[in-house]
């Protein structure tokens, strides 16, 4: 059975048997969060005699917790019949602190008297709505992806190219060959780089034709590919030898059969008899022997085996930010202190979607708010800075950001109101604690978002996030209603299932969080809330184990929901 060990848990655990306070009791028998406040009666028998109601007995409730307290006043002592009895009816306006909370009650023989006893009625409070994911994340955790830009960040990601080239040598030789062939070679690979500078990969693979002049030593390949290696250095470089990849094959039939392929002076169904052979059981002499009846053959080996007197250069670039080398120049100019834009807003906005860096992001759109008249600018400048925001553990320096990020999106309102600089607006509320303030401006940006149905689910996600937190369960999940992809969004969904009790739904809905990402870690910790109040004890213990696993903060979360408690010790 999956076990927490904290020393102040167990102390308090391990409560003595109680003379006075007994028979107390707390209703509902757990605390538990209710849209924003934390309701309980504590009533029962005071175990005592009436000489010492003479004393007035003393009946103090608090709620004590490591970050903060709350002294909850006396509670009135009642007395009929020889019969002492206390009840009391409180209603909290909850508070972060009070998650992890005990409450406790203390009795004293009179007014001033000592407390002679204290029962813990509760400890921590069953909030799981206070997890919904709205863009906070705990130490050790991925940061989540905050804001929206004005594009699709999967639509405009840069797609690595591949070029397959190959340089020719003489047979049996791995010296350079400077013929016209290899020339058109390096022109096309310069070309190809010009398109696309940022290197991903380079593979270099030395291969040998199955003549015998090319079989006398099985290094002739790989000294071909390294001949090709240093040449690529020379031509270009930029080219580092940390990125060149050497690989060569010998007595394989691979290449020709690659070569094959691309010759169409043989008909399809000589070719067949090729693949046949080159399919069939055997040595790579038994093959070779085999291919060499098949009708034609010496006019494809005069055709083919020059081809694999080579090395085959795979190089894999992309253009780098999202612009070529001429753009690129043009780019740097208009960068440059006293520059002049040469480039379209199309150009601009291509160059700072495609690096990946949030600093020279913001550069970028920085200079994009000097050159073009339009709200779009600032509204992505305003994500980056939520972004880095986001990233930074210092609550100050993270706050000057997002203050930075108001700004920003107050002047791209005043150019011109959008559903996108609304919707980054509210998501900035969020952040800063304004939840309510977030809703009032995600509402504005659902009318003006009509037809946007990418914008329009984001922000559906988001209003049925805050739903959830402020308690509104079925109004969340007519939010959720649209097809979902994000783990986050379908533990939301789930939590909303949990908290009106569709528990059926709640498990399906975080089952779909664990399979979007195994990783995240919450939908475990629902999956073990729902297998709670299903009875089922063991399989709680094993998601619970699972949650810890992939998020480590939750051990504290786990720790302070009484609905755990029988794991606390």
């Amino acid at each position: 059975m999956f076990v927490f060990f904290s020393a102040e848990q167990k102390l308090y655990s391990q409560q003595a048997p109680l003379k006075y306070l007994g028979s107390i009791e707390l209703a509902p028998q757990k605390l538990r969060l209710e849209k924003d406040s934390i309701r309980f009666v504590i009533s029962g028998k005071l175990a005592i005699g009436s000489g010492l109601l003479i004393k007035q007995p003393e009946v103090r409730l608090r709620l004590m917790a490591k970050q903060d307290s709350l002294d909850l006043g006396f509670v009135e002592v009642n007395n009929q019949t020889g019969i002492t009895t206390i009840k009391k009816k409180v209603v909290l306006f909850f508070q972060p602190w009070m998650e992890e909370a005990r409450l406790e009650l203390d009795f004293s023989l009179g007014k001033n008297k000592p407390t002679v006893e204290t029962k813990i009625l509760a400890k921590g409070v069953h909030a799981p709505q206070l997890l919904v994911r709205l863009g906070q994340y705990l130490p050790g955790e991925t940061v989540p992806r905050v804001g929206r830009y004005d594009y699709l960040e999967k639509s405009v990601e840069v797609i690595p190219q591949t070029k397959a080239i190959y340089f020719k040598f003489e047979p049996g030789k791995s010296d350079w060959l400077a013929d016209p062939e290899n020339q058109k070679a390096k022109i096309e690979l310069i070309k190809f780089l010009e398109q696309n500078p940022e290197i991903v990969s380079l593979k270099i693979t030395g291969l040998q034709s199955p003549e015998q002049v090319e079989g006398r030593s099985s290094l002739l390949g790989y000294r071909r590919a390294e001949q090709v290696g240093q040449k690529l250095q020379e031509f270009f470089p930029r080219i580092s030898k940390d990125q060149i990849n050497l690989q060569s094959r010998w007595n394989d039939w691979l290449d020709f059969r690659v070569q094959l392929s691309d010759y169409t002076e043989l008909p399809e169904q000589t070719k067949a008899l090729y693949y046949k052979e080159l399919d069939a059981e055997g040595t790579y002499l038994e093959k070779g022997i085999r291919i060499k009846a098949i009708p034609d053959f010496e006019g494809v080996a005069a055709a083919i085996y020059p081809k694999l007197r080579s090395a085959l250069v795979e190089l894999t670039a992309k253009p780098e930010v999202g612009l070529d080398r001429q753009k690129r120049n043009l780019l740097r100019e208009s960068l440059a202190a006293a520059g002049k834009n040469k480039l379209s807003y199309a150009d601009w906005a291509r160059a700072a979607a495609a690096t990946s860096s949030l600093d020279e992001k913001a550069f970028l759109y920085a200079s994009m708010i000097k050159w073009f008249s339009s709200p779009i600018p600032f509204i992505n400048l305003a994500v980056v800075r939520m972004r880095q925001g986001q990233e930074l553990e210092d609550n100050e320096s993270r706050a000057i950001l997002w203050e930075e990020a108001a700004r920003l999106l107050e002047e791209a309102n005043r150019l011109q109101v959008t559903a996108l600089g609304l919707y980054n607006q509210g998501q900035l509320k969020v952040l800063q604690g304004e939840s309510w303030e977030a809703y009032k401006i995600l509402s504005e940006a659902s009318v003006l978002a009509k037809g946007d149905v990418s914008l329009t689910h984001a922000l559906e996600s988001l209003r049925g996030a805050l739903d959830v937190q402020r308690g509104d369960y079925k109004l969340a999940l007519l939010r959720f209603g649209y097809p979902m992809e994000s783990t986050a969004d379908w533990f939301n969904k789930g939590l909303a299932f949990y908290l009106i009790g569709d528990y059926s739904g709640a498990n399906a809905a975080f089952e779909a969080s664990v399979l979007a990402q195994r990783e995240f870690g919450y939908g475990y910790y629902g999956l073990a809330l729902v297998a709670m109040e299903l009875g089922q004890v063991e399989s709680a213990s094993f998601y619970l184990e699972k949650a810890i696993g992939a998020k480590i903060g939750l051990k504290q979360k786990i720790a302070a929901d009484p609905t755990f408690s029988q794991f606390v010790h």
